[in-house]
């Protein structure tokens, strides 16, 4: 981005000058050109990078997804982030929601922008939305003592910033299963000043995995709600100031199977029977987190 700014602004302080203009005024007009340049997002690049170096990874493997590669894939940023992390070699996900990367059983640390998490897949629902993100990791392998005790793998997450990435994008997107899932995201700067905001729903009839192979489970209805925020002020050119919130609630139908009665002859009371397909079990999931740094 800074290679591409660069190159229009000194050509066009050089064709513009005058034929017979002292090599004087073409030095000045190149630094006129130059001051003109947006310093702030150099700043935050290698800021960006600074920290990246923090982390080291000697002895660990990554694979890594980025921005391009999501939205080239089927659904685009409205995939889901168990979805997205299931395409890293080596992940396997079970029925309750929880990954097993190499035959380890639910040892992930979720880290954004080198911030640890609490979670990011809270049971059967997300607590971490893809269009949050320009990249994500997956580390394995001999980690590094920095990353702590759950280190079966490290989902590694790096959010968009106004800064380098400002836009935004307002969605819908619907399918099967009467799948409704409105979106809206903005990323922006201020100043020295940058943050990216978003909020999405999701609703469905298919929002755990059916326990008896039903194309259409009965009683598996879902309604999440996802909101996100980040800001960041770049204090000087070796500080800067972040603030991470996020929030989402869960709602889960547990889906039940048909035919089925009690077989142990108990009586509760005084009822002995009661038709399987008439259970109302729900589970409710939300997750809350924030981080100043």
């Amino acid at each position: 981005m800074f290679q591409s700014r660069w190159r229009p602004a000194v050509l066009t302080a050089v064709v513009l000058l005058p034929v017979a203009a002292r090599a004087a005024d073409v030095v000045v007009a190149a630094q006129d050109a130059d001051a003109s340049l947006p310093a702030i997002v150099v700043t935050a690049q290698r800021l960006n990078d600074a920290r990246n170096s923090i982390q080291t990874q000697t002895g660990a493997s990554t694979y890594s997804i980025d921005a391009a590669a999501i939205e080239a894939a089927p659904g685009g940023d409205n995939t889901l982030l168990n979805q997205l992390i299931m395409r890293a070699p080596d992940v396997a996900q079970d029925s309750f929601g929880q990954f097993h990367i190499r035959g380890e059983h639910n040892g992930l640390q979720y880290r954004l922008n080198g911030i640890i998490l609490p979670e990011g897949i809270s049971v059967f629902g997300q607590s971490l939305d893809p269009r949050l993100i320009t990249s994500m990791s997956l580390i394995t392998g001999a980690l590094p003592a920095e990353y702590g005790l759950r280190s079966a793998g490290i989902i590694d997450l790096k959010s968009r910033s106004g800064l380098i990435d400002s836009g935004g994008a307002v969605s819908l997107y619907s399918g099967s299963h009467d799948t409704s899932a409105p979106s809206i995201n903005y990323a922006g700067s201020s100043g020295t000043l940058s943050y990216f905001l978003s909020g999405d729903a999701l609703s469905n009839d298919s929002g755990i995995e059916s326990p008896d192979a039903r194309v259409n489970p009965i009683h598996d209805h879902t309604s999440q709600y996802h909101g996100f925020g980040y800001l960041e002020d770049i204090l000087n050119e070796e500080n800067r100031l972040t603030v991470i919130a996020g929030s989402s609630e869960g709602r889960f139908q547990i889906p039940t199977q048909d035919g089925l009665q009690p077989s142990l002859g108990l009586s509760v009371n005084g009822q002995s029977t009661f038709a399987s397909a008439d259970l109302n079990e729900k589970q409710r999931e939300i997750t809350q987190f924030g981080a100043l740094g």
